[in-house]
């Protein structure tokens, strides 16, 4: 079996000239490129005014942005840093000072002090770059010498939020362009540029079979780059976009249960108090459809749309709500500090007196103040509580049904009821929107719907112990299995 290894990189590549990707040089030609790329290395090494001659780590490469020395690399390329170092095309070295730096979207700036004026590279527009476009980035192989490699964009908005927490790294933030340009270890922070001479993106993450040399690379837009250092040189801190809000993709099951087709959407699992999405009436459950007219994709990262809409602007948000589609405009605000997370405690499997309900084959009752302290539910959570599940049904003890299909479910007889007008409606399948308390998270499940009625079992032993969105575990298990190592030099 393959084994898979995701890299943070430096861009550093064999040495192959600009005009061989596509049999057109680069607009300036390569030569102009190579000189606005820079080594960037940093030591643990302490001690006033010295360059960093002992115990140094080449850690990456970056690329200067201005005239005056400003330059633009990767957070975990000087992750751990007591100084710095930047060595320029000509060889000359000099000590750089963090300007700023974003670890949500692994973006670092620079400064060194060159007296006098430094050849850069000019930040494109990477929302015109479009796939199987030319593109060629360059770097210090192995320290060899800096080269250039060509290739294509082979695919845009990559979406690797869950790959990237899964290393415990940053860059989850990023919508990224995917390209083929052959990669080798060395230097993260290099730049991809187009053909017409322009950085379209910043390499940073490299997914490979194990070989060296074969896989695919990452890079981050161009685009982004521009708002994170526009910020970074300005404020030393990212400021994101907020409307209060927590989301979750749907899956295709639920898609389908909401009759959506082939359109793309996101469930509200949490709207934080006295938010712009609080103030305009969205509640946990509803769907967005789109925002700010962008139309999602399978592969469209939330995160990186959220916290990168126009902040004090008043734009679009379509949703759907109690199963219809709606319009409202909201305004955007923005904050500095991250969302806060959810904490829950572990809920044990208790023997609770239920009713049938056979459609869906579990147990529920009635949600009482002595079911919401057992199970830490929330006042501001209402619905039926499931009080029993058969194998196979993606449920657990404890859940919360919320609602049918976006319709309430405040009592038994509710969910009864709007399962019966499912199953009149010839559906095969309900989406229930689920607070699990275990997590302290709200999403939709899909139960499929029985046909022929089935007897519920028994409850399950009082000793086992909840385990949550047993969907999920399902959902996500072929990625939880693959084993990634990752290399941040």
């Amino acid at each position: 079996m393959k084994k898979v290894f995701l890299f943070l990189i430096a861009f550093c590549v064999s040495n192959v000239d600009a005009n061989s990707a596509s049999g057109r040089g680069v607009k300036g030609g390569g030569q102009r490129l190579l000189k606005t790329v820079v080594d960037v290395i940093i030591s643990e090494k302490s001690g006033d005014n010295e360059l960093l001659d002992k115990k140094e780590s080449a850690n990456g490469s970056g690329f200067i942005i201005d005239e005056n020395g400003y330059i633009v690399t990767n957070c975990h390329v000087i992750d751990g840093a007591e100084k710095i170092k930047v060595v320029i095309s000509d060889g000359t070295e000099y000590i750089a000072k963090i300007i700023g730096k974003d670890e949500r979207s692994d973006i670092a700036l620079l400064k060194i002090d060159a007296n006098m004026k430094l050849p850069y590279a000019t930040l494109g527009d990477s929302d015109k770059i479009d796939v199987t476009d030319p593109v060629v980035a360059v770097g210090n192989p192995l320290g060899i010498g800096q080269s250039i490699t060509g290739g294509i964009i082979s695919n845009k908005g990559r979406n690797l939020s869950k790959q990237i927490a899964e290393l415990g790294t940053g860059g989850d933030l990023v919508s990224y362009l995917q390209t083929d340009a052959p990669v080798n270890s060395g230097n993260s922070g290099g730049p991809l540029f187009s053909y017409d001479g322009e950085v379209v993106g910043m390499i940073t993450i490299f997914y490979s079979d194990g070989a060296k040399g074969t896989g695919i690379n990452f890079a981050i837009p161009s685009n982004t780059l521009k708002k994170v250092i526009t910020q970074l040189r300005n404020y030393g801190k990212m400021q994101r976009s907020w409307i209060g809000i927590s989301v979750m993709p749907l899956n295709k099951e639920t898609a389908v249960s909401f009759d959506l087709g082939k359109r793309c959407g996101w469930t509200v699992i949490n709207v934080e108090p006295n938010s712009p999405a609080a103030k305009i009436g969205i509640q946990a459950g509803d769907i967005i459809l789109s925002i700010n007219d962008i139309k999602f994709s399978a592969s469209t990262n939330p995160d990186d749309v959220l916290n990168n809409l126009p902040i004090n602007k008043t734009i679009p948000i379509q949703i759907m709500k109690n199963g219809e589609e709606r319009k409202y405009s909201i305004t955007v605000e923005g904050r500095s500090d991250e969302d806060p997370l959810f904490d829950s405690d572990n809920v044990e499997n208790k023997n609770i007196s239920f009713e049938k309900e056979e459609h869906i084959n579990i147990g529920v009752t009635e949600l009482t103040s002595e079911w919401r302290r057992d199970f830490d539910i929330p006042a501001s959570v209402n619905g039926v509580l499931i009080a029993q599940v058969s194998d196979g049904v993606p449920l657990s003890q404890g859940n919360v049904i919320i609602s049918v299909n976006q319709k309430g479910t405040k009592a038994v007889a509710d969910l009864r009821k709007e399962i019966e007008n499912r199953v009149k409606a010839g559906k095969k399948d309900v989406a229930l929107y689920i607070y699990d308390a275990q997590t302290g998270r709200a999403d939709y499940v899909v139960v499929k719907i029985k046909a022929i009625k089935q007897k519920v079992g028994e409850p399950k032993d009082s000793g086992q112990k909840g385990k949550g969105f047993k969907w999920m575990q399902i959902l996500y298990r072929d990625f939880l299995s693959k084993k990634a190592t990752v290399a941040t030099r």
